[in-house]
């Protein structure tokens, strides 16, 4: 969310603006998996034949994504933690995985702020397949409305939120509440632009197996641990000491 939020305010103008999330990449070639797209699928290597095999150069996402309006990870099927094994909803999910008064705060924000979104917001969180990961690549302005419409809403919850309290200070991974939040409200956004017409296209999910040497589980004084370098022609990522460069930067 850190960095959709930089994005926002500072990149400068473009036909499409994208997110991926830690070492999971969309597959811009051909599925591996065609008939099977609800499971994320497995990469190794930046290697030349790699970035041709999913597509990973300018001229080929560009083509793939053309006219589109927003690209998802394909929908999955949502199951109830922690066993995995029955079927359950977007809201019965962050309850099991996070602090249910959080999402149940975010529902409230939602009707309150945007008063049309309610009976979607409902709908939604109580159906039984979603878009996770927060990953999509979108056309600038519909970016522009997401980003208003994402902040104005976990803003607003966590103004309203003690992230010092106990529940927070004795389990720190849940102060990220706002990403949490943002991973599955989105799914409320995407079927709000559905209905207004959007063409919306979903690609298999790849996730990055790679090797840890080169990799920093934190940053060096002075520099942070991750960066989009050049937001044109070329996109530069940067993952501790490691830069994988994807386009022509022309």
């Amino acid at each position: 969310m850190t960095a959709m939020y930089w994005a926002w305010k500072n990149a400068p103008r473009t036909d499409y603006i994208g997110f991926f999330h830690y070492r999971r990449l969309f597959n811009f070639g051909a599925p591996l998996a065609p008939d099977a797209h609800w499971s994320e699928r497995n990469f190794f290597d930046f290697k030349p034949e790699t970035i041709k095999r999913f597509g990973w150069d300018y001229d080929t996402i560009l083509q793939t994504i053309d006219g589109t309006d927003i690209v998802l990870p394909y929908i999955e099927d949502v199951q109830r933690p922690p066993e995995w094994k029955e079927p359950g909803t977007l809201y019965e999910h962050y309850r099991n995985c996070h602090i249910s008064r959080d999402i149940n705060l975010t529902m409230k924000v939602i009707k309150d702020l945007y008063p049309e979104d309610a009976v979607l917001t409902e709908n939604v969180m109580h159906s039984t397949r979603g878009y996770f990961c927060h990953m999509f690549i979108m056309k600038w302005d519909v970016f522009q409305e997401y980003m208003k419409w994402v902040f104005d809403i976990t803003m607003t919850v966590t103004n309203q939120i003690d992230l010092t309290a106990p529940i927070y200070k004795f389990n720190p991974h849940e102060r990220r509440v706002s990403g949490f939040l943002g991973e599955r409200i989105i799914n409320i956004f995407i079927e709000k632009k559905r209905h207004q017409g959007a063409k919306i296209m979903e690609m298999e999910r790849l996730f990055g197996h790679l090797p840890k040497e080169g990799f920093r589980q934190s940053p060096p004084a002075g520099r942070t641990k991750f960066f989009i370098k050049q937001l044109d022609r070329a996109v530069t990522i940067r993952l501790g000491n490691r830069q994988f460069t994807l386009g022509d930067g022309g």
